[in-house]
């Protein structure tokens, strides 16, 4: 039987309510609140692209320490526009792999197989 699971939505879940309550701790107006809002945007970029890129959740360590590599790389980028747009589907000419900066990262991370994904790139 095929794995059908995508990335672990459990675990990224888990992280992003984390941030996302030490976001509501913080007062309106602390400084601090920026930087946790980027970060909770990034990583729901991140879920939306390995859903979009029907990314399997990984069986073993060395592909659950890449993919966490990865989230980590979807936090720094600089590209969150684009990707955003591309993921949003404005953009369906685009190739994520020319924005993205973990386009090496999600070329070795398993992929579902057996599911449906019209809006998946080939």
């Amino acid at each position: 039987m095929t794995d059908t699971r995508t990335t672990n939505p459990g675990e990224l879940l888990e992280r992003m309510v984390v941030v996302a309550r030490l976001w509501e701790r913080l007062g309106p107006l602390h400084p601090g609140r920026a930087p946790l809002d980027r970060i909770l945007q990034q990583m729901l970029l991140f879920s939306r692209m390995t859903d979009r890129l029907g990314i399997a959740a990984p069986r073993n360590p060395l592909m659950r320490a890449v993919l966490r590599e990865a989230e980590l790389g979807c936090v720094n980028c600089t590209a969150s526009g684009r990707c955003r747009t591309w993921l949003d589907g404005h953009a369906a000419e685009d190739d994520y792999r020319e924005f993205c900066p973990n386009e090496g990262l999600f070329a070795v991370l398993p992929r579902q197989e057996n599911v449906n994904r019209p809006y998946a790139v080939e």
